[in-house]
């Protein structure tokens, strides 16, 4: 239960001045964004230490790993609501059967319904959480 009282975190690095990503949106960030097109749990620990906590993947970086890497490393360390998450739709959904299309795949792709399904679904499993804080539109349609 959140804590009125409590007294303010102790900032470690200027990592942790956390800022408002805009004005019309109520999520505090870190000043740097890590990519993580490639990444290792050292880097992601030493991210989170310094009191970073904004993290931006793809369901395709790290042909298709790096938002299992990010899911697994939050789950084991017990803070996905301490991290703020950015992911992207990308032009071209990974489709099902494990990013086989089945059939004809004309439409997963593109900025619709299906896609933006197909692919949401897909990182909600691969970063182990219900819920992603920010998701890019990769493309225009």
């Amino acid at each position: 239960m959140f804590d009125v009282f409590r007294p303010a975190r102790e900032i470690r690095t200027e990592l942790g001045r956390y800022r408002l990503l805009s004005p019309s949106a109520a999520i505090r960030v870190s000043p740097l964004c890590l990519g993580a097109m490639s990444l290792v749990d050292q880097l992601l620990d030493t991210l989170y230490e310094a009191g970073g906590n904004l993290i931006d993947t793809a369901n395709n970086y790290q042909n298709e790993q790096s938002e299992m890497i990010i899911g697994e490393w939050m789950e084991k360390r017990g803070i996905r609501d301490g991290i703020v998450l950015a992911t992207i739709l990308p032009s071209a959904s990974t489709g099902t059967n494990e990013g086989k299309f089945e059939g004809i795949a004309a439409n997963y792709c593109g900025n619709h319904k299906k896609n933006l399904r197909l692919t949401v679904e897909s990182s909600l499993k691969k970063l182990r959480t219900d819920y992603i804080d920010l998701l890019y539109i990769h493309w225009w349609d």
